[in-house]
């Protein structure tokens, strides 16, 4: 859930529409990839992104590939779960970069994610193209009697704008940052996940809080069209939450830290809190697939 917040804000930037004008993507002004061979020498490193700056330490070209074409951050799939990376040599994984780019000029302000694609196809050569692919997923449905959903109340929360996606400013000193309609929050209160969400459709509750909550991609089928305001409570589980570092190593949480902890699955939550039902199932899912790679030229 936390992770699915995180997600928004780290890549909002990445997939802003661009203008039907605008028929040459604009490109970073400045561009340094190096090989990283000692990820474990990445601590106090962070990524970001911003209008004008790129930094992704300790970086896969899947995953760049990923963040470039995903396209699932633009219109209704705002937040969705990345798309697949199929295919391409064994290194897209086992090699590790540090990326930084920067536009000082005509670029800065420009939607990021042409201007990474530009920027992987001129240094990695990359070539891909977007296929279907039959997948395990969870359909949500509501259970028989309905679903204990609460309306939006209105002014609960504030519409983005999906042509102009921008991080937003941070809230002055004293204040909290406004909700956005389809988004959320949650937060740790014990052993227990509380999150609240505004103005949200069903599409988004599956794509957007789901994506860190459940193991497989989520398709709606609730045949629900209306807007809601969402609280539920629930208990991580342990193998689709992200690792924690104990003793200085990366581990997954131990099995007897989570199964001791008191509290519904996010399974159990949907049913009891919202009246909401996944069950498992397949469907079609846009994947990314690789036709060409090559290792970066030099910077």
């Amino acid at each position: 859930m936390l992770r699915s917040t995180v997600l928004f804000s780290f890549l909002a930037l990445l997939a802003a529409p661009t203008s039907s004008a605008q028929s040459t993507p604009a490109a970073f002004d400045v561009v340094s990839i190096k090989l990283n061979p000692n990820c474990q020498a990445m601590s106090g490193r962070r990524a970001g992104i911003s209008p004008r700056n790129l930094a992704l330490p300790c970086v896969s070209l899947r995953a760049l590939i990923r963040l470039a074409y995903g396209n699932v951050l633009v219109g209704p799939g705002l937040g969705a779960r990345p798309m697949e990376v199929e295919g391409g040599p064994g290194w897209l994984d086992s090699e590790r970069y540090d990326v930084l780019a920067k536009s000082d000029g005509s670029a800065a302000g420009q939607p990021v994610a042409p201007m990474l694609q530009t920027l992987l196809e001129d240094r990695f050569k990359v070539k891909v193209h977007k296929g279907s692919k039959s997948s395990a997923v969870y359909i949500l449905t509501a259970i028989n009697g309905g679903p204990k959903l609460q309306p939006a109340k209105a002014g609960s929360c504030i519409e983005m704008d999906l042509n102009d996606i921008r991080p937003p400013a941070p809230p002055k000193t004293g204040e909290t940052m406004p909700n956005y309609c389809g988004m959320g929050r949650a937060r740790s209160n014990g052993s227990l996940m509380v999150a609240d969400w505004y103005g949200v459709s069903m599409a988004e509750l599956a794509s957007r809080m789901l994506i860190g909550a459940v193991d497989l991609p989520v398709m709606d089928q609730t045949g629900l069209t209306q807007r809601f305001d969402v609280h539920i409570e629930y208990v991580p589980d342990r193998h689709t939450t992200s690792p924690v570092t104990l003793n200085g190593v990366v581990t997954d949480l131990p099995a007897a830290a989570t199964d001791s902890m008191a509290g519904p699955s996010i399974f159990s939550a949907l049913e009891k809190q919202l009246g909401l039902k996944l069950t498992p199932g397949k469907a079609p899912l846009d994947v990314i697939i690789v036709d060409h790679a090559e290792k970066p030229t030099a910077n």
